[in-house]
């Protein structure tokens, strides 16, 4: 025990021993944290996933309301009941489209199973000759209508299911867009939340921008190659660019399919390079450029690993949310830390 009056100073081993300790201890609760909210993100991913779509369109319709309001000095109300009105009626029009499609793609089904049935023999007759053997199946035999029952009860529940879905999401961000649609004096987390609107509104600005350029390009390419029902596909694609990386490849699908069937393989291949020569200029050439002009900086690895991770806890709504939500985490946790430190740096006492 030290002498009275004596005073015990720490050594620098000592101070860097305390600052590696309490190091390793923010770590482990950060990390702990991390794993306890990613759980409870998982466990109500069906609700929250609403929630964010939601937020997200509010944020995607923020800028357009409040330009109403300033350009035409249109009250709140009319501005907002304006942008709502747009939205539900560009959901109505999809899903009179889409309904319009597969009535007429019903009409034409005769006629895809006769070039399906044919495609399949040319394959069979290709490897046989190569002396690989094939198994008859089914495939080459018409659908009777108990099957094509069957995969209509398994196919609307999904589809009725994405409507209501959809209207949920159109409520919620009409409901948000009110909300936030007011200017009001900013403290500094309103500050930091309007620079996640930003980013999030520069993004969405952008892809629709690239999307429509892509898909009005691609219109052209299937309306003079022939597909079939060219229109839906690029509809299809304008939504699935949203969906970072694996998006292309869902909607490369359905053309390609409708290519093969109608019009041979040759021109499924011109399809095909098409589609990906629109895909790569829209991706490395447009997308980078506006986005460096709106100031929104994302890596094609924060891309991949945002789409995993917030895929794999929302869901099919996390492709969508990935990037948004990825710009908003780079946004607030720089401002944590800087918190964090100034809160440490406070004298006690």
């Amino acid at each position: 025990m030290p002498a009275a009056g004596v005073h015990r100073y720490k050594t620098d081993d000592e101070d860097v021993t305390v600052r590696d300790s309490a190091g390793s201890i923010r770590f482990l609760l950060g990390a702990a944290c991390i794993v306890i909210i990613s759980a409870g993100i998982k466990a109500a991913s069906d609700v929250l996933s609403l929630v964010l779509l939601g937020l997200l369109l509010a944020y995607s319709a923020l800028p357009i309301v409040r330009w109403m309001m300033h350009r035409f000095h249109l009250r709140k109300t009319m501005a907002l009941a304006l942008a709502v009105g747009v939205m539900g009626t560009l959901q109505l029009v999809l899903v009179v489209l889409l309904y319009l499609s597969a009535a007429s793609m019903k009409q034409k089904f005769p006629t895809y199973q006769e070039h399906a049935r044919g495609l399949y023999q040319q394959v069979t007759a290709f490897l046989h000759t190569h002396g690989i053997e094939v198994a008859s199946s089914s495939a080459t035999n018409p659908s009777n209508s108990s099957e094509i029952v069957q995969f209509a009860q398994m196919i609307l529940p999904g589809a009725s299911r994405v409507f209501s879905d959809g209207l949920v999401v159109v409520l919620l961000g009409g409901i948000l867009l009110a909300m936030m649609a007011d200017d009001t004096q900013r403290t500094k987390p309103r500050s930091i939340l309007s620079q996640v609107q930003s980013d999030v509104a520069h993004y969405i600005d952008v892809l629709a921008m690239t999307g429509v350029l892509t898909a009005v390009a691609n219109l052209v390419l299937l309306v003079a190659i022939g597909v079939d029902f060219p229109l839906v596909c690029c509809v299809l694609y304008f939504f699935f660019n949203f969906i970072p990386s694996i998006g292309f490849f869902l909607t490369l699908a359905a053309p390609s399919c409708l290519a093969l069937l109608m019009l041979g393989w040759k021109r499924t291949l011109l399809v095909i390079g098409g589609l990906v020569l629109t895909q790569l200029v829209s991706l490395y050439a447009i997308t980078p450029m506006f986005l460096k002009k709106k100031g929104v900086s994302i890596s094609s690895m924060e891309k991949m690993l945002s789409l995993l991770w917030w895929g794999f806890l929302l869901g099919p709504a996390g492709g969508i949310l990935a990037i948004p939500l990825t710009l908003a985490m780079k946004r607030f946790i720089p401002d944590v830390f800087v918190f964090e430190k100034s809160s440490a740096a406070l004298p006690s006492g």
